[in-house]
């Protein structure tokens, strides 16, 4: 199972979107929809050994991961509540960032630009203070507070990858005042687990019922407590103790995930006659695999085996009813070129490899943007649906024959076939 925190989200015209929980992420790619992976240092052990190797000099880093096709922007401007590094993987990038904070050091209610909290029209009138374009290998350090946006330009697809130093759970305040509360919780007298006298809601002159002192007087005893009582020992205790607490659950999800995936693959083995085949079966397409097109047979079979996986998922997708094998839906500029796949496949007759389709497309037709990462995901969302096989897989295990699922009368909870292959997508050979 994917550990709780790393999900995958997909925007649509800078909106967050469930339309595609069901085809999953490389049919949201072809049709300019943007995939962003949650906590990927759980699931990828490249950015798992980076954000350990990172402890070091920033206690503590995760990692999210960002795909975007040519030509498209994932989410308006905003700011974050964190400090981020940007690290531009594949592909280009144009990055804005404007060079006034709205809300110094913000905390995650406050972060300008989502949830419905506007941006200030003078920070986004005024000339951004950072206007550049990231390549790969390029890194781009961003303030917590710092209004910023990014968009992909038209000639290839985008992969970044965001380090963030959650500096909002680390500010003065939140340490102080845990250990604050901490020390006057730990007193043995539970002096300090008292109500407040309730003249604090009135006034600091108001006498206390049948004390004798006043609320400014509490007030100033519980001061003092405090000032004998916490030392910076207790802060560095408490500092470290908050870091190695987020440290534990990340080196655990990320060895339970890893733990798991081997076990996957074990148990999948040649994998047509498990479960799980028609989770796996797009996921092992690469730009080396062999493809063809799919007889009738092979695509009634395909909707039979998506049909029957889904309705065994235990996922939380919005998808409702059962799936249907629909086609691809492809973003305007991209639609001659997977058209040319499609029919040099048909006129061939034989299987060719993904990258051999790619090279018939750009033979055909001129479209710049289709890159490799469209070409894999036209690939792998065509083996989803039935409508290309994977040539290679054709030796192995058949898929066990099962009855089509009878006809579902309510709606079904169910994440996407390739739910979690978002970062696989982007692990293929060249991206």
């Amino acid at each position: 199972e994917v550990p709780d925190g790393c999900e995958l989200l997909v925007f649509q015209g800078k909106q967050l979107t469930h339309g595609y929980d069901v085809h999953g992420p490389c049919a949201a790619l072809l049709n300019g929809a943007s995939c962003v992976v949650n906590h990927a240092e759980y699931v990828w052990p490249a950015f798992t050994e980076l954000c350990s190797q990172l402890r070091e000099r920033l206690v503590h880093v995760y990692c999210n991961s960002y795909v975007t096709p040519p030509g498209c922007q994932a989410v308006p401007p905003h700011a974050d509540d964190r400090d981020v590094f940007v690290i531009q993987l594949c592909g280009c990038k144009r990055w804005r960032v404007w060079g006034e904070a709205p809300v110094k050091f913000p905390y995650p209610d406050e972060q300008v630009g989502k949830s419905g909290l506007p941006i200030p029209a003078q920070v986004l009138n005024a000339k951004p203070a950072i206007e550049c374009v990231l390549r790969p290998g390029d890194v781009l350090y961003m303030p917590r507070g710092y209004v910023h946006e990014a968009f992909c330009t038209e000639a290839a697809s985008s992969w970044h990858a965001t380090l963030a130093v959650a500096t909002h759970d680390w500010s003065w305040s939140k340490i102080l005042s845990g250990a604050v509360a901490e020390t006057l919780d730990s007193d043995p007298s539970a002096r300090w687990r008292e109500a407040v006298p309730l003249g604090l809601g009135t006034s600091l002159g108001t006498r206390l019922a049948g004390g004798g002192a006043s609320a400014e007087d509490a007030l100033q005893e519980v001061l003092d407590f405090v000032r004998q009582s916490l030392k910076v020992s207790s802060l560095e205790s408490r500092f470290k103790d908050k870091v190695s607490s987020h440290n534990r659950m990340q080196d655990r999800c990320s060895s339970r995930f890893a733990a798991d995936l081997a076990r996957f693959i074990q148990e999948t083995g040649g994998g047509a006659d498990s479960d799980a085949w028609p989770y796996v079966r797009p996921l092992a397409v690469t730009l080396r695999s062999r493809v063809r097109r799919a007889s009738d047979g092979e695509r009634e079979e395909a909707l039979h085996l998506l049909q029957y996986a889904f309705l065994r998922s235990k996922g939380k997708g919005k998808g409702k009813g059962l799936p249907r094998l629909d086609g691809l839906v492809v973003r305007d500029e991209a639609a001659a070129a997977v058209h040319a796949a499609f029919a040099g496949l048909t006129r061939r007759g034989e299987a060719l490899t993904v990258a051999a389709m790619g090279e018939m497309v750009l033979e055909a037709v001129d479209c710049p943007s289709f890159d490799d990462l469209t070409l894999l995901c036209v690939a792998r969302a065509a083996v989803a649906g039935g409508m290309l096989v994977h040539a290679d897989a054709d030796t192995g295990p058949r898929p066990q024959a099962r009855p089509p699922p009878a006809p579902c009368p309510r709606s079904l909870p169910g994440s996407g076939p390739w739910g979690y292959s978002a970062a696989a997508a982007a692990r293929a050979e060249r991206w």
